[in-house]
């Protein structure tokens, strides 16, 4: 199978935009005194995916005081696409503390090509908090699917017709339970509406569960089990699909 890599330069234009006006709102020096990447492969399958599909997503990640910005991008390779190209990211998030109570507040913008004739652009805003062993993160998003110009200009739709859907407001939830099983070794177990690439609807969560081994104080390693299912209290019925996820986060500087 031959395989498309396309990348949409407004949208990385839109990117780069909001990361240099977000970017102002960390309390210091504008050089990351940390710089980290993450990479992972997966594999899985859904009932869209026509067999099983393999993905590949790097993430560079920057860090200084409170405040830190990443940017990622997916490579997705299946029977179901011809192109590898599938999901860009940006994240720009700081830390607060509300009396005694310390957040972090995250705004990101996904932007995935879902086939070569549409479009899916989200814009959202959650805000997070760590405790021992429980963590908590909600939030919004807003969401647009768009037909490309090509597809506009193939289909011949007359201006009457409208070439995108808004959703404008979604809610975004994740709900973890953390603990250590050994100085380096932790597990950590989610209930969520959301993953690195992708946001369902409110009423189809998933369960994520997360092991962690902490090589050294530079060099991270993780595995993830995913199930995902398409509606609420239908896991059964309305199936979606598992995925098994193995990466490193490498502490650059």
């Amino acid at each position: 199978m031959k395989y498309k890599l396309i990348v949409n330069s407004k949208s990385l234009k839109i990117s780069i935009l909001l990361f240099i006006l977000c970017f102002p709102f960390g309390k210091q020096s504008s050089v990351f005194s940390q710089i980290s990447l993450n990479s992972y492969v997966e594999t899985g399958s859904n009932v869209v995916s026509l067999g099983a599909y393999g993905n590949f997503s790097a993430e560079l990640i920057g860090r200084t005081g409170t405040f830190s910005a990443s940017t990622g991008a997916l490579l997705s390779f299946s029977n179901a696409t011809d192109q590898a190209f599938s999901a860009y990211s940006l994240q720009v998030a700081n830390d607060f503390k509300f009396g005694k109570l310390p957040v972090t507040i995250n705004a990101l913008f996904l932007w995935k090509p879902i086939s070569n004739e549409m479009r899916e652009t989200n814009f959202g805003l959650m805000i997070e908090h760590r405790a021992k062993h429980f963590g908590y993160k909600v939030g919004l998003n807003t969401r647009i699917y768009s037909f490309t110009q090509a597809a506009i200009r193939q289909y011949n739709f007359a201006d009457s017709v409208h070439t995108s859907l808004w959703e404008p407001v979604n809610v975004m939830y994740k709900l973890s339970y953390f603990t250590p099983f050994s100085p380096k070794l932790n597990f950590e177990v989610s209930i969520t509406n959301y993953d690195r690439y992708f946001i369902q609807q409110e009423t189809n969560p998933m369960v994520l569960a997360n092991l962690t081994y902490n090589q050294n104080s530079r060099l991270q390693f993780y595995s993830e089990l995913g199930y995902m299912q398409a509606g609420l209290l239908n896991m059964h019925v309305n199936y979606f699909g598992l995925y098994l996820r193995g990466g490193v986060i490498w502490k650059i500087d």
